[in-house]
């Protein structure tokens, strides 16, 4: 496997709900499988919906601001410089509990083509008809499991 060396400025964005955009660092391609490492651009109080990565292990950076996440229903805050490692098969959710948008990366070991679900995530946001269900529906062809609102 080679090297993976792409510029922070050449990183794809998308748009994936209200609030939420996504920097797609790495991909699979990438990094022969073994992680994919994305950022998240997050509006204040906002998050995703409560989920479970069946297949992945999840790690969080935070890089500006405030958020309050949530793992197998403990809740923890997090500031710049900090981390959390999220196991397979645990349910999780982040929220934006500042009052400027928030920075955070993460990676997703394996990669298992993670990226598509987020640009599919896009591109049923930016269209007609995007809602929970469908979200829902993207998430499970992608090993992922919605499990409850937001936080």
């Amino acid at each position: 496997m080679d090297p993976a060396i792409k510029p922070y400025t050449s990183a794809e964005t998308l748009e994936i709900a209200e609030g939420i955009a996504v920097k797609i660092l790495l991909t699979g391609d990438d990094t022969g499988g073994a992680i994919a490492v994305f950022e998240d651009i997050v509006a204040p109080d906002t998050g995703p919906p409560r989920h479970i990565h069946h297949l992945q292990d999840e790690t969080f950076f935070f890089l500006e601001g405030h958020f309050d996440v949530e793992i197998e229903g403990a809740l923890h805050h997090f500031g710049p410089g900090d981390t959390a490692f999220v196991p397979k098969g645990s349910v999780h959710a982040f929220k934006n509990v500042g009052s400027a948008p928030g920075c955070l990366r993460y990676t997703f070991n394996p990669a298992l083509r993670i990226e598509e679900m987020f640009r599919a995530l896009h591109f049923a946001f930016m269209g007609d008809g995007f809602d929970e269900g469908a979200a829902a529906a993207l998430a499970a062809e992608h090993g992922q499991e919605m499990a409850g609102p937001p936080l």
